[in-house]
């Protein structure tokens, strides 16, 4: 019962409203105001709180609640690893993917397919900052993130690749056709930025965005179809990694031109959290990612376009 009494938690976090959470775990609000006063009771702590409607919860009621969500991963967790017997893996693998790194994930879900076929694999498309919180929060199983130290700390992880940056520019636009381009040149340059939370913290782009952006007009934008669609304008040009450059100028419209490395390198990598219950198929992903170090990278042909 108490495992129920914290789905009922759960629920009222996600919802922010008695009724709907009632609804949600298809009880009665009373039934659920109840429970959760006897949870109350047992904690010996209160843990929501009430006035005429729903206030949010006690710092102990997020204790409380950040312990619910951990049980529930857990048990969802262990019904999956139970799942997995016999030799033929079953159930839902969920991989977190920063966005560069989106285009070239394919190299290794298709071998984990083929090692794997009766599994799921969704795939979680989130900003670097995001990535640790998904972990504490049960909802990705294993990443490719940028290492940095802070993320090599907080879980074990494996570098696959260093990332590279293009510039991103139209094609038959005055730069067409060059086989290098300079930075100082790109600075010069109309640009549309990739919205700097999804970028690593020490890309170059970041940093250009940082140096040039207060003093020129640019755009900054989160969605890669708003940035495509500027840079196919003619009017501006981006800084991207290389496996999305890569990826955007496959239709015809656009062209990439390979940047010269600068500043300290930025590593992509595979992390898995560390978790006293470690989820077989993350750590199948893991194992292959690590076997397929190499793979994974943007290949310089691509580039000619």
């Amino acid at each position: 019962m108490k495992v129920r009494k914290l789905e009922y938690l759960i629920a009222l976090a996600k919802e922010g409203h008695f009724a709907r959470a009632a609804a949600a775990c298809r009880v009665s609000q009373p039934t659920l105001s109840t429970a959760l006063r006897q949870l109350e009771v047992e904690m010996g702590v209160i843990i929501v709180k009430r006035g005429q409607r729903y206030g949010g919860f006690t710092e102990q009621g997020e204790r409380v609640l950040a312990f619910a969500h951990r049980m529930a991963a857990e048990c969802e967790h262990l019904r999956r690893e139970l799942e997995n017997r016999g030799g033929d893996s079953l159930g839902t693998l969920q991989v977190g993917v920063i966005p560069s790194a989106l285009p070239v994930v394919h190299t290794l879900t298709v071998p984990f397919h083929r090692d794997h076929p009766h599994v799921n694999v969704k795939i979680i498309d989130l900003n670097p900052a995001d990535i640790q919180p998904a972990f504490e929060e049960f909802t990705v199983d294993v990443a490719i993130t940028y290492l940095d130290e802070k993320a090599r700390q907080r879980g074990r992880s494996h570098p696959l690749y260093v990332e590279e940056y293009s510039l991103l520019t139209s094609k038959g636009s005055g730069l067409s056709r060059r086989k290098s381009i300079t930075w100082q040149e790109v600075s010069k340059l109309s640009l549309c930025f990739l919205a700097s939370e999804m970028q690593s913290p020490n890309s170059p782009a970041r940093d250009l965005l940082a140096q040039e952006g207060p003093n020129c007009a640019h755009i900054e934008t989160n969605s890669l179809t708003a940035l495509s669609s500027h840079i196919r304008s003619g009017a501006w040009a981006s800084v991207l990694p290389r496996s999305l450059a890569v990826d955007l100028q496959a239709d015809g419209c656009l062209e990439s031109i390979p940047l010269a490395p600068m500043g300290d390198q930025v590593w992509v990598g595979v992390m898995i959290p560390d978790r006293d219950l470690t989820f077989p198929l993350a750590e199948a992903f893991f194992h292959l990612a690590v076997a397929e170090r190499g793979a994974i990278r943007p290949r310089e042909k691509t580039l000619s376009g």
